[in-house]
């Protein structure tokens, strides 16, 4: 994986970096959701015969998969956005597009209102947090940050061991940070609450997201009035990367071309 030191503490950002070229085109960075990471939920998608090559970065964020993951780093949305920002930054790209999904979609909205000069699209897969998400992420933080790492991290990871049906995320999971995954619930909690929509309506940039097939007209309008092309997904819920990557992989594909 390609490291990128993000502070003068030389912590580690790390991402692939795929189907690179002599030129500078604009990558497709892809940001992952909370207790996930790209390096894990990404390559069957830009592997897929329905991807269209291009160049992409999967990026673990910090606190994530490969990525360094320091007991008193920062791990709110904000923190994130910049560490990616000055990432991107720094290869100088004249366009990117950005790919988030679920709550990482928190985190791309902020990188483009950042970086509205050089993004070209931004797509956010799923975004926002569900139901079942709102619920586990109160569950987190109603601990304090010492009893969710001492105890809380062990027991969610059992109870979500025990549910069933989270074999893909329970991997990524189970090597974040509890640091990393209590700041970052507190955050999309935060983020969440907020009218993100309007934002998101606001921003003039070129603007997708892509939703299951089983999302409600309400839903799908929603995004429509902020601007957006809806591209729907069959055969797939809230995390579509595991349940069809094909789909997915074809969905990014067609609105980046």
């Amino acid at each position: 994986m390609t490291p990128f030191s993000i502070d003068d503490q030389e912590h580690i950002l790390r991402y692939l970096d795929l189907f690179t070229t002599p030129e500078k085109n604009a990558p497709l960075v892809f940001i992952h959701g909370l207790g996930c990471a790209s390096s894990s939920d990404y390559p069957p998608v830009v592997n897929s015969v329905s991807y269209t090559r291009r160049r992409s970065l999967l990026v673990d964020l910090m606190g994530s998969g490969f990525s360094d993951k320091p007991e008193d780093g920062k791990y709110d949305s904000t923190a994130q956005a910049a560490a990616l920002s000055k990432l991107l930054l720094s290869e100088s790209f004249p366009k990117v597009n950005l790919f988030g999904h679920s709550a990482g979609a928190f985190i791309a909205l902020q990188l483009a209102r950042q970086l509205a000069d050089q993004t070209g699209t931004l797509i956010l897969c799923e975004p926002g947090l569900t139901d079942y998400g709102v619920a586990m992420l109160s569950e987190i933080t109603s601990m304090s940050e010492q009893q969710f790492v001492e105890s809380g991290f062990a027991q969610l990871l059992a109870q979500l061991k025990s549910s069933g049906g989270n074999e893909a995320w329970l991997g990524p999971f189970s090597v974040a940070s509890p640091y990393a995954i209590y700041h970052w619930a507190r955050s999309s909690l935060d983020d969440n609450a907020r009218p993100w929509l309007d934002d998101l309506a606001a921003l003039k940039v070129s603007k997708a997201v892509i939703l299951s097939d089983t999302a409600s007209s309400e839903r799908i309008a929603q995004f429509e009035q902020a601007g957006c092309t809806v591209a729907l997904v069959a055969n797939a819920e809230h995390m579509i990367a595991y349940e069809n990557p094909d789909g997915l992989a074809a969905a990014i594909s067609k609105l980046l071309d």
